[in-house]
């Protein structure tokens, strides 16, 4: 039968229907197996940093307790408020947490281990990330509840103001590397720290060429991580399902698999950008002895990679778990001060700093004479030198957007402090018009 599909359609609709079949089977295994041990994770290490012991009856060392609320929530009656708009309450969870899955679609995970490759793989993480946003509108409204409501409004307002410096600092890192696809970068971050793969014909790739460890990209993720934390509701940018204030936010009239659902998206929402993050600026799959490992046995390498990338993205999402045991939540005034008044600006001139290097880089790499931005003195480029050396050319460019970096964010943090004398009285008055500084 498969020969004669063959002899019809030719191999390669076998081929592309047969890789379609596993990769959509794979992301629709691992994403559900993957929630349920970050739901195990995050209670263990959160009862460890409050001195308790978690999860720890139901399987070895509690591993079975996700199992077990799975369960539980399968059997739990399924409650829709009388007063709901029945089809939008039930239709919210698929809206917030479908976008999510499709996530993983062009996610590398590993050498090799792309579901689908596509050019501009960053605009589809930056465009389908924001459908959520929806979601959780839908699940507000459609509950008939003011505290769900409140909780969508707080969910939508602070989406929309973190995705705009979130979006600007990958943006930074297209314009530093040209490209959109996430499977590039990885092939740009190997070599050496700072100098990336410039000297790659005189010293072995190590793998450790990171984006984070040049001043763009150290400050593009501090912000992409920042305004992950925010997106994907973790503290302290919990405010959407502020318990203390809001009961559950727009999760409130929800049980039963819708909730689990709504839970489940959160999770792999910061999984998904967890990975996007430690693509882009923490090196992918790079890692000492990968790249060799990769050019000696290409299927241990992969898998290999692939084990690399996801201790990198389960780091980050253990630094979110930390910060949950470390911090309070913030007030809805201080989270978009946050953004609009820091993030975005330093987020911007992050963007100057990439042309900066890139100009750089680029400068009279060719004919000298023929560029007519290159001025000279009595015939002479009195910057020529940077065209002789790449790696003084790339050291000079670390060292000017450094500078650059470092005095913006001491700036913004000078122009955002609240005033030594300022009185109880005199911030809630600023906060009652709106013009309150960062705490």
């Amino acid at each position: 039968m498969l020969q004669f599909l063959e002899n019809i359609f030719g191999p390669s609709w076998i081929v592309s229907l047969i890789a379609f079949l596993i990769s959509t089977t794979v992301i629709l295994i691992v994403t559900p197996v993957t929630f349920m041990m970050m739901t195990w994770f995050e209670r263990r290490i959160v009862a460890r940093m409050q001195d308790r012991l978690g999860p720890n009856r139901v399987g070895p060392a509690g591993l079975l307790q996700a199992v077990a609320d799975g369960v539980k929530m399968f059997t739990k009656e399924n409650i829709t408020p009388r007063a709901a708009d029945k089809w939008v309450h039930l239709i919210a969870p698929l809206v917030a947490t479908g976008p999510v899955i499709f996530l993983f679609a062009v996610i590398p995970w590993g050498y090799g281990l792309s579901p689908v490759d596509i050019n501009v793989s960053v605009l589809f993480v930056i465009a389908v990330s924001s459908i959520s946003a929806v979601g959780l509108m839908m699940g507000g409204w459609g509950s008939n509840n003011k505290f769900a409501l409140l909780g969508a409004m707080r969910a939508v307002a602070q989406m929309v103001s973190y995705e705009i410096p979130a979006v600007i600092a990958l943006l930074s890192m297209v314009l530093f590397t040209g490209t959109m696809n996430l499977n590039k970068y990885t092939e740009l971050q190997g070599g050496l720290p700072i100098l990336g793969n410039t000297l790659k014909d005189v010293i072995p790739d190590l793998g450790l060429g990171w984006f984070v460890f040049t001043p763009i990209g150290l400050v593009g993720f501090m912000i992409f991580f920042i305004c992950i934390l925010s997106e994907g509701e973790r503290t302290p940018f919990d405010i959407p399902e502020a318990d203390s204030e809001i009961v559950a936010g727009y999760m409130t009239e929800y049980s039963g698999m819708k909730f689990a659902v709504f839970y489940m998206g959160q999770f792999l929402f910061n999984y998904a950008l967890s990975m996007v993050a430690s693509i882009i600026f923490l090196g992918g799959w790079n890692f000492p002895g990968i790249p060799q490992l990769i050019s000696i046995a290409p299927p241990i390498g992969a898998l290999a990679s692939a084990v690399v990338l996801g201790a990198k993205a389960w780091f980050l999402f253990f630094v979110m778990i930390w910060l949950r045991g470390a911090f309070p939540r913030l007030r809805m005034d201080q989270l978009m001060a946050f953004a609009w008044k820091f993030l975005l600006p330093l987020a911007l001139i992050n963007i100057l700093s990439a042309a900066l290097w890139l100009t750089i880089m680029l400068w009279c790499t060719g004919d000298c004479t023929q560029n007519p931005w290159v001025f000279t003195v009595g015939g002479i480029n009195p910057l020529g030198w940077l065209g002789n050396s790449p790696v003084l050319r790339q050291l000079v460019g670390f060292v000017l957007t450094a500078i650059i970096n470092a005095g913006a964010f001491f700036w913004l943090l000078n122009v955002n402090r609240r005033p030594a004398g300022e009185t109880p009285a005199d911030l809630a008055r600023d906060q009652a018009f709106g013009t309150a500084s960062l705490p």
